[in-house]
């Protein structure tokens, strides 16, 4: 027997300390169901026992209980192929959404060691498909906040100001109180300031958040298992599902071509007095001045098809003067650390599609979601609830229909 299983009453029965199962006739799903001939499936030749699991912490009745089988007769075997926010965001969505899944999240790295931790404030990007997805990400987030239960994620204010006239960003009614500054207001940063807007958005810390989620992920069953895949086959070899969550690597693993890195060099200061945000969003000047809990980070860059991660002390040197020109007393901040990341960004923007690999005779379902840039963490659980919603109807069509009490 599998470890935490154990007999009763004639019959192997798997458990968790979240999950119980119920034991139904099923005559009728017969044919659906692969049950290996053993001389216990075979007394119940004509009535087939259907193991329905249902997740305690998920649902308060039995109208949301589930049941999949996976191409081995088991329950469906899914494989999340990443270590970041969005990869553990998957994993977490799908196994709300089916909590019967094995799954194991597969990387090479995991948290805080991935390329992509680092602290952005939430707010929504690009086009109008990621403002739904970052609505529901910050519907989390702040959640998090009102219950006071996630160090690493807070509410902070701020300003964005410019050296041209800024437009009314399309996402501006998702933060809190965006207002556009008059262009007094803008002069107070500086005399070619003349344009920008304020509001309250949420600071995001996954080196804070991303531990808490995966521990998440451990109470559920879930493995996590380090290792280097040279393709997504890989993965899918003992999966009936791959979730696709690798960022940047997806250029080698799928391969996808259309990945490239956008990279990103910061600092962290220690400036306590430093409570608010302040961008410079002009063309010519990338600076980005984020409080976290512990220190603020300066930035940035915001350099296309650059693969380094060693620190560039021109890059230092243009960080520090661009961000002490727009708060002066940061002149007198301790610098803790410098660090250089890479954006994981695509010319055809997000990927959040089904697809298949073939394996033998096998077509593996596969589920991508990838090629965030430098908004992983601001769509993370909008781009995870979709993956798994593409997951659950894959596992319906491949492997039966997801049914209710």
């Amino acid at each position: 027997m599998r470890k935490n299983e154990k007999k009763e009453n004639g019959r192997v029965a798997s458990f968790d300390q979240d999950i119980f199962f119920l034991i139904l006739g099923a005559e009728s799903r017969a044919a659906e169901i692969a049950w290996p001939k053993t001389p216990l499936c075979q007394l119940y030749d004509k009535i087939r026992l259907l193991i329905m699991s249902v997740s305690l912490s998920d649902c308060n009745d039995y109208s949301q209980a589930r049941y999949v089988w996976g191409d081995s007769g088991d329950m469906v075997r899914v494989a999340v192929v990443g270590g970041g926010v969005n990869a553990i965001g998957s994993a977490l969505a799908l196994l709300q959404r089916a909590p019967e899944c094995q799954v194991t999240v597969i990387s090479k790295d995991f948290s805080p060691n991935t390329t992509g931790v680092y602290t952005r404030t939430c707010t929504p990007p690009l086009f109008s498909l990621s403002r739904r997805w970052s609505q529901e990400t910050w519907d989390l987030l702040l959640g998090w906040v009102k219950a006071g239960q996630q160090k690493g994620v807070s509410l902070v204010s701020g300003a964005c100001v410019g050296r041209s006239e800024l437009p009314l960003e399309f996402w501006h009614k998702i933060p809190i109180g965006y207002r556009t500054l008059t262009q007094e207001e803008c002069t107070i940063y500086g005399p070619d300031y003349c344009s920008g807007y304020s509001f309250t958005s949420i600071i995001a810390e996954p080196s804070n958040f991303l531990p808490r989620l995966m521990n998440e992920l451990r109470d559920r069953g879930v493995v996590f298992k380090k290792q280097r895949l040279t393709s997504l086959e890989e993965a899918a070899a003992h999966a009936d599902l791959v979730l696709n969550c690798t960022g940047l690597g997806a250029y080698d693993l799928v391969p996808d071509h259309n990945m490239y890195p956008c990279r990103g060099q910061v600092m962290r200061v220690k400036a306590p007095w430093q409570t608010t945000f302040l961008c410079d969003d002009s063309d010519e000047n990338i600076a980005y001045i984020l409080p976290n809990c512990e220190s603020v980070v300066l930035g940035g860059t915001n350099q296309d098809d650059d693969w380094r991660q060693e620190i560039d002390p021109k890059d230092s040197e243009a960080i520090w003067n661009n961000c002490t020109r727009l708060v002066p007393s940061l002149k007198k901040a301790e610098i803790v650390r410098e660090w250089a990341g890479l954006r994981p960004c695509r010319r055809k923007g997000v990927r959040l599609e089904a697809d298949e690999v073939k394996i033998g005779s096998r077509n593996i379902p596969v589920v991508h979601n990838y090629g965030h840039g430098g908004c992983g963490v601001t769509m993370f659980w909008g781009c995870s609830k979709e993956t798994a919603s593409i997951a659950v109807d894959l596992i319906h069509k491949h492997f039966g229909p997801i049914s209710k009490l």
